[in-house]
């Protein structure tokens, strides 16, 4: 039976939550141009004058493991769920839904409370099939400051040892991030997110360096398209070597409220095992 170690999960649960978190997140194109005064703002009260956070896409965080600097507003909550499939150069296939993280706008504009519940992982090779959920999460995300083109901000995040089927990293673990965006033109953009994870398979701890950068393209139709590299420190556990992966997907609004995407994953490092994998998720903002 082909059993994933818990150091491998314990890194694919930190992705996966916080998209540093795995897979989670698209870049904050530019806003587009403002609803008529007679149609109320579906996002919520702006933060004041030159908010960057006042449309659907530059809230949502999924895909990419660039986190979005903006947060849910006061009043308001955001659903991001998702389906990724990935398989080994090597082979075994590897299935992670439904990819839930649930923002909850507080009555700071600036903060938002985040919850990762259970999702299901499915393991498959050499003829054996392994099932089981991960890690329960939860964190804070704050946006600290922004201007007419840059905005920064940071989020911290948690999680507690409750998977089954050997999924669970089998101990707490955390990640703090550092995240920024930069309006270069009104179509394009750049992302950034400098994420430390502190991990454990329940028998060891160690930390895992998570620098990515997203470039964002808005494109017509209230869609945009992105590419993203991020590297993972000791990406399979301690001393460990530093997997790279390449991310390029769609996204489109297809209301104020609903975001659909797709995307495609790629790993090239030989060391920590060569994988490509697609996805697709849905977001809805309340």
């Amino acid at each position: 039976m082909i059993r994933p170690s818990a150091a491998c999960v314990a890194v694919l649960t930190a992705l996966t939550v916080v998209p540093l978190g795995a897979r989670s997140q698209t870049p904050p194109p530019a806003s587009p141009s403002p609803a008529p005064t007679s149609s109320p703002n579906p996002i919520g009260p702006a933060l004041g004058n030159n908010d960057p956070c006042t449309s659907l896409s530059s809230i949502v965080t999924r895909p990419s493991v660039t986190n979005s600097v903006c947060t849910v507003r006061p009043n308001h909550l955001d659903v991001e769920t998702g389906y990724f499939n990935s398989s080994g150069a090597s082979g075994g296939n590897s299935v992670t839904y439904p990819q839930t993280l649930i923002r909850i706008g507080t009555k700071i504009p600036a903060l938002e409370l985040q919850i990762a519940p259970p999702q299901v992982e499915r393991v498959s090779g050499g003829g054996a099939v392994v099932t089981g959920s991960t890690d329960v999460g939860a964190g804070l995300k704050y946006v600290f400051g922004y201007s007419p083109k840059f905005n920064w901000g940071g989020q911290a995040f948690f999680t507690v040892p409750t998977g089954t089927n050997g999924f669970s990293a089998g101990g707490t673990n955390a990640t703090y991030a550092l995240n920024a965006g930069y309006t270069i033109t009104p179509v394009f953009s750049l992302a950034t997110t400098l994420a430390t994870n502190s991990l454990t398979n329940g028998a060891e701890r160690w930390s895992s360096f998570v620098p990515s950068l997203v470039l964002g393209a808005s494109l017509p139709g209230s869609s945009g398209a992105f590419v993203e590299i991020a590297t993972f420190s000791n990406a399979n556990g301690p001393a460990s070597a530093t997997r790279t992966q390449y991310l390029y997907g769609l996204y489109k609004d297809l209301t104020p409220r609903l975001q659909v995407d797709v995307s495609s994953a790629l790993s090239p490092t030989v060391a920590t095992g060569k994988y490509h994998g697609i996805g697709f998720g849905l977001s809805y903002y309340f």
